[in-house]
């Protein structure tokens, strides 16, 4: 969710925070709701504020979440806010249950001491009386109660067990202390699908954001009871049993023509790139075809090639570099060791890899 659709917010803790352009659309539907409901601007800008104070008690949520994770040797890229939420973007979970259900249990904990915070300033600074309030609409003096209510159904709302919700890590990582972590993921998968078809009917008729919430639970926990199932196969192997040895390449001054007339020759879809007999880079379909675009057939074919793609080592888990090679956005990466180069490691070979041992059982 980063790139060009998010805007960088800052990098406290080391951690890029950044909001999706899809959020602009949950303030837009605030206005339009508020706006219907004959509410004047400063109401509207008030409903706004209080938006942006929940979102901030999201952020620290996920940054309880994250902090936990690092804890534990756990990697943290960012932390997105969409219109439904926010999202850590973990590149690497701690898979111990015990290590697991704190992270997913230091999110809600976090709401717990805002909230907790929140009933002291009511409490003891700033008493008030509730039966003497009105909560149409957010006021100036209804606003910390109502920060406090929310982030109490924050925490509510996310121990509900349904993978890959906090309460759903919570239930598999309890799962996992017994059993192995496929067969956990896979009971929480199928809970936590029941609890999004739940969602997706009850949104029908309260509230649609629940549709997105509904669908976001269907297709999260499918792809990540996946990449458990995955794990599973490819921890039992490492790089270099599906290193490839016999692959096409190039010399970096060769010409774009040239390279395109060879690709036209061969099935594979890039070509290592040697430079004075060394490994130099990668030429991708995909930069041949941008290269031939903006240089023509007599560029060169270090013009275009791929420099800066992070290489993997032979004794690599391969699950492991599954996951890098997928993140890198590219089919092929380099297999580098003592900085020698040992061939390269292609995503269709793992996926076929894949295939054969699920067959194979």
């Amino acid at each position: 969710m980063q790139s060009r659709y998010s805007l960088n917010l800052g990098n406290p803790f080391g951690i890029r925070v950044s909001v999706h352009w899809t959020f602009s659309l949950l303030i837009a539907w605030i206005v339009f709701v508020s706006l219907n409901r004959g509410l004047g601007i400063e109401q509207i800008l008030m409903h706004i504020v209080f938006v942006l104070a929940l979102f901030v008690c999201v952020v620290l949520h996920e940054f309880g979440h994250s902090l936990v994770a690092i804890r534990f040797g756990g990697k943290v890229e960012s932390i997105t806010l969409l219109p439904i939420g926010g999202m850590a973007n973990l590149s690497k979970m701690p898979e111990k249950p015990r290590e697991e259900f704190l992270v997913s249990a230091a999110g809600p904990a976090v709401n717990v001491v805002i909230a907790a915070i929140l009933w002291l300033y009511l409490a003891f600074i700033h008493p008030v009386k509730v039966s003497d309030m009105e909560f149409e609409t957010i006021t100036i003096s209804n606003f910390p109660l109502m920060l406090l209510a929310a982030n109490l159904f924050i925490v509510a709302f996310n121990l509900i067990p349904a993978f890959p919700m906090d309460g759903g890590r919570l239930f598999r990582s309890a799962l996992s202390m017994k059993m192995s972590r496929l067969k956990a993921t896979t009971i929480a998968k199928d809970i936590g699908q029941i609890f999004a078809i739940i969602f997706i009917i009850a949104g029908l008729f309260i509230n649609p954001f629940l549709i997105i919430i509904g669908f976001f639970i269907l297709l999260g926990a499918k792809g990540e009871h996946q990449m458990i199932k995955y794990q599973d196969i490819l921890d039992n192997y490492t790089v270099k049993d599906v290193l490839t040895e016999d692959y096409s390449n190039l010399d970096a001054e060769d010409t774009l023509g040239e390279a395109a007339q060879k690709l036209v020759q061969i099935s594979d879809r890039g070509f290592i790139i040697k430079s004075e007999g060394e490994y130099a880079g990668i030429l991708t379909k995909n930069d041949l075809i941008k290269g031939l675009s903006s240089h023509g057939k007599e560029g060169k074919v270090k013009e275009v090639m791929s420099r800066d793609i992070k290489s993997v080592n032979s004794d690599m888990p391969l699950f492991e570099a599954y996951v890098e090679l997928r993140k890198s956005g590219y089919d092929l990466v380099p297999v580098i060791e003592n900085e020698k180069f040992k061939g390269i490691l292609d995503l269709e070979n793992v996926n076929e890899f894949l295939l054969i041992q699920k067959a194979i059982g």
